[in-house]
C-alpha cells in the first residue's frame, strides 16, 4: 500500500480515529460531531479528514461556554 510522505501540511489534516483520540471520545461520537458540523470537515474519497485548527476552534469555543453547548 503506498503511503503519503508526511509533510507539516499533511499532517494538519486529522482522521475521524485521530479525532476521536484527540478528544478522548469514541469514534462513534467523533462521528456525530462531524455529521453534526459541530466540527467541519471534507470527504476525500471514502476518508473523513478534519483540519487540526478547526478541532482546536471546537475546543476553546467549548471552554468559553464551560465546556455545555454547541460550539
Amino acid at each position: 500500500m503506498f503511503s503519503y510522505p508526511q509533510t507539516e501540511e499533511t499532517r494538519k489534516l486529522l482522521s475521524a480515529e485521530e479525532l476521536a483520540q484527540e478528544l478522548g471520545v469514541g469514534r462513534t461520537t467523533a462521528y456525530a460531531l462531524l455529521w453534526s458540523g459541530q466540527i467541519p470537515s471534507l470527504k476525500i474519497g471514502r476518508l473523513r479528514k478534519i483540519r487540526r485548527e478547526d478541532v482546536e476552534a471546537f475546543i476553546e469555543a467549548r471552554m468559553e461556554n464551560g465546556g455545555h453547548g454547541a460550539a
